[in-house]
């Protein structure tokens, strides 16, 4: 499931910086992949838990415009199929690699609120996380 984690947020890096925006098919496979496997490995209800409590964080975050849709849908998705151990260290290292992006986009486009492909960051902490031997669990 490692893998699908890591290709589904190079696809999402992929688009987001080319088109700004995360197509549904990426994120949606990967949450009903990641859905399946934590049905597999974890239950039925710590599977609800960790679907419920993540929609209401996804649902924060874009009401009060903290990240895009398509961010928080492969957050959603890396959090059923990681679990929450796992996604917090994601969401953790995604944000210390958005800090140099936010930098180079503000240089970029001469602005204080730039439009960064945070997937990159997302990406950069699943591969940061898979390089020092954290996995799904």
């Amino acid at each position: 499931m490692e893998m699908a984690g890591i290709v589904a947020a190079a696809l999402a890096a992929w688009y987001d910086v080319k088109t700004r925006e995360i197509p549904d098919w990426i994120t949606l496979t990967l949450i009903l992949s990641g859905t399946i496997f934590s049905l597999a490995n974890r239950g039925f209800w710590l599977t609800a838990g960790i679907l419920f409590l993540g929609s209401i964080f996804c649902e924060l975050f874009y009401y009060f415009k903290v990240f895009g849709g398509g961010d928080l849908k492969l957050l959603l998705g890396l959090l059923l199929a990681g679990g929450p151990f796992y996604s917090l260290a994601v969401f953790y290292v995604s944000l210390l690699a958005a800090l140099p992006l936010f930098l180079i986009y503000m240089l970029k486009e001469k602005t204080r609120k730039p439009s960064v492909p945070y997937a990159v960051a997302i990406l950069f902490g699943v591969l940061w996380l898979y390089w020092k031997g954290v996995y799904f669990f």
